[in-house]
This record gives C-alpha cells, structure tokens and sequence, in this order.
C-alpha cells in the first residue's frame, strides 16, 4: 500500500518511469518500495457509440498519511507521468481505513497495534536496562567506601586533636579561672 490503479497509459510507458517514481513515492509515503503497486488496467472506453481512447486517469488506494503526503504524492505521479509526453493527467485518492482492512485474514490496525505495543516494550526494557546499568555504575564500589570510612576516620582523630590541644591552651591562659558555663562547654 499504496496501489496505483492505472488507465489509459500503456503499460510500457509506466514501465519506463516505473523505478524513480516508485523511489520518490516510497520515500514520501515512508515505507520500502516493494510496499508501493502501479498496476495498469486495460480498459476500452466508449464514446457517442464508438470507441474512444481512454483519458489518462490514476487512482491511488492507499492509508492516509495527511493532506502534505497526498498533496507530494500526486506532484511526484504527476511529474512524472507527464514527463512522458502525457498532457493530461487526473489522480483521485481512495482511502482505506486500517480498521477495514485485512491481510491474509489479519486486520491491519490489530497487527499495528500489536506492533506498536512490541516496540514500546522493547524501548522500556533497553530504557530499564540502561538505567540498571546506570545505577549500577553510579554506586560507589565497597573499597571506595572503606577508604572513605578511613578518611572520614582520620579527619575526626585530627579535629580531636585539635580541640584537645584548643582546651589546654584556654585553661592555661586563664590559669584555671574559668566561669562554670566556659567550664561545661568545653566539656561537651
């Protein structure tokens, strides 16, 4: 999908603009090419009792992909298709609704949903596994938190050390007279 219903073109000239076209349509329509059908009908077209050739005329069945794709889609057929000599072209679109169609018995918009659903699951599973990963590496290892404990450690003997040697300087200096409340401080 799409499928390009085809009247009133030889098929050999379809044929001779059929790889760039389908090139261009599968890359505005976002899909492989082998998704994209030009098929041309042999039709014998009457007028007033006689036979008459066909007016060039192509309809495109296909899932609407919105008002820029269509509008894209019929400039690129167009061009291309007059770029044979054609000088008159009409392209109508007909739209399917996925809900509608079916595939080897398969509704297209259950197999896209399931699809869609499959892919969300994958992205939150790798999404989970990376932030495992990342939490993983994010923790610090259980040497780098003894050598901090030891750090840690050390720099409390220190500041001990120092607050020792703070409060012998202090009760020297006032010879022993200190008030009770310098006293109780300097205890805790």
């Amino acid at each position: 999908m799409p499928h390009l219903l085809i009247r009133g073109i030889a098929p050999e000239r379809v044929r001779a603009v059929s790889r760039p076209l389908i090139a261009e349509l599968a890359a505005i329509c976002e899909c492989p090419p082998d998704h994209i059908m030009l098929e041309c009908l042999h039709t014998t077209a009457f007028f007033d009792g006689e036979e008459a050739p066909s007016y060039p005329f192509i309809e495109v069945a296909w899932f609407d992909r919105g008002p820029e794709a269509r509008d894209r889609f019929a400039e690129a057929v167009d061009r291309h298709v007059r770029g044979l000599g054609v000088p008159e072209l009409e392209i109508a679109f007909r739209v399917y609704r996925q809900e509608d169609y079916y595939i080897n018995g398969k509704n297209v918009r259950a197999e896209n949903e399931e699809r869609k659903r499959e892919k969300d699951w994958k992205q939150e599973r790798d999404q989970e596994r990376k932030r495992e990963k990342d939490s993983a590496s994010s923790h610090p290892s259980m040497e780098a938190l003894q050598s901090a404990l030891r750090d840690a450690e050390s720099e409390n003997r220190k500041l001990k050390e120092e607050l020792a040697k703070a409060r012998r300087a202090l009760l020297s200096a006032t010879g022993g007279r200190m008030s009770s409340k310098l006293r109780e401080a300097l205890r805790e």
